[in-house]
């Protein structure tokens, strides 16, 4: 008898790689936009991986690369020195 553990996840949103795709971080002073790459992504958010978290703010815009989209973002959470979460708002 084989016995499969059932893995919940209480995300509202599905997830998928971002497949590194390159992307900006445009905020309104005068700091110039922030590079960074989509580690994940779905309709709600995405995991962003940076050079570091300095100087982010809490509320930015999001321009990925091949995409016409600019998606206005909420950081919900930083991880180590280089990982933030943000939902799309």
């Amino acid at each position: 008898m084989v016995y499969v553990a059932q893995i919940t996840n209480n995300r509202k949103h599905v997830r998928t790689s971002g497949n590194s795709k390159a992307a900006v971080i445009c905020v309104a002073d005068d700091r110039g936009p922030i590079m960074c790459t989509v580690a994940d992504i779905s309709d709600g958010g995405a995991g962003l991986t940076v050079v570091s978290l300095a100087g982010i703010p809490e509320l930015f815009e999001l321009e990925i690369k091949g995409e016409t989209l600019r998606r206005s973002c909420k950081v919900v959470w930083k991880k180590g020195p280089n990982r933030l979460g943000v939902s799309f708002v």
